[in-house]
């Protein structure tokens, strides 16, 4: 799976991450996070206890691609690459240069994709301002949405206000001009057949951290189908393999004649004992998404319940 984060300058990204890892890092009892890169791990680590004592990093101090696994009760579950988009196309101002033409490329190949608005700056921002930081952007996701739709290909959208530790309430975040300026998205998102969304504000401060959890939960949920098809093709061919497969005496007798005259020849029914236990092994991965998507949702359920995201 490929979620890709998009977001200014400033939004709030490199927070998140670290916010994130700090929770869920290496966490084996329920949900957690697993990556085999331990430089990019201890980074993610550092910017976090930096964040604890009041300095903030910068947004150039994460790595632009994670290579992570969704654990759960330190089994690993789900593999997923996180992209954190770096170019210059949320500033441009043609939807035809390089810049904004690869940022659509990443979009259309993402199986999610999580918007970062920054909270200290949507409440402020005048019309003028809204379309020069927002047009590129809004084009892309409507463009994205549009092919999804024509492909039959699902599409999770979620958009993350950052900074809410500056607000007491989040009323003036949820009512402001910069998340007002997405709602015609907003609302051909919550009528299309092919994407989700949710809105979600989040927490990374000195002072703790606040549903940082919402947009890789969702993300992942209404995201991994492309991950679960896999998977399915992938026992579907065994299955064929098996099935095609005629264990039978001679063919023993003559792969043991190999052997002596020192071949590596297996028997049919040898290939078909290997396949069958890959067969297994992936009904196993399966039962265990099934079950994965059910607690998923039912997170999900909760958040909702408690006013910690609006889905659409």
């Amino acid at each position: 799976m490929n979620i890709l984060m998009v977001g200014h300058s400033g939004a709030g990204k490199t927070s998140y991450m670290a916010g994130l890892y700090k929770q869920f890092g290496g966490e084996t009892d329920g949900f957690g996070l697993w990556m085999s890169d331990s430089n990019k791990r201890d980074n993610l680590i550092h910017l976090a206890q930096g964040i604890e004592r009041g300095y903030y990093p910068n947004g150039t101090d994460i790595a632009s691609q994670y290579q992570f696994y969704l654990q759960f009760d330190d089994e690993l579950l789900i593999p997923f690459n996180w992209y954190d988009y770096r170019g210059g196309a949320l500033s441009e101002s043609s939807k035809y240069s390089p810049d904004a033409q690869e940022l659509l490329r990443r979009m259309n190949s993402a199986d999610a994709l999580i918007v970062f608005l920054d909270g200290a700056k949507i409440t402020q921002m005048t019309d003028d301002d809204l379309e020069e930081e927002y047009d590129i952007l809004l084009w892309a996701i409507q463009n994205t949405i549009s092919k999804r739709s024509s492909e039959g290909t699902y599409f999770p959208i979620s958009f993350i206000i950052t900074k809410g530790d500056l607000y007491p309430y989040y009323d003036v975040l949820l009512n402001s001009p910069g998340l007002n300026y997405f709602m015609p998205l907003i609302k051909n998102i919550s009528n299309s057949k092919n994407a989700a969304g949710m809105i979600g504000v989040v927490e990374v401060s000195k002072d703790g951290i606040s549903n940082v959890f919402s947009p890789l939960i969702f993300s992942l949920y209404y995201g991994m189908h492309h991950y679960i098809k896999a998977r399915i093709e992938s026992m579907n061919a065994e299955i064929e393999k098996y099935n095609s497969y005629d264990p039978g005496l001679i063919d023993d007798f003559f792969v043991g004649l190999d052997h002596l005259f020192g071949g590596d020849s297996k028997t049919d029914r040898q290939l078909a004992a290997e396949s069958m236990e890959r067969i297994q092994e992936e009904k196993q991965k399966l039962e265990n998404l099934e079950a994965l998507s059910s607690g998923m949702e039912e997170i999900l359920n909760k958040f909702v319940e408690h006013n910690m995201i609006i889905k659409f």
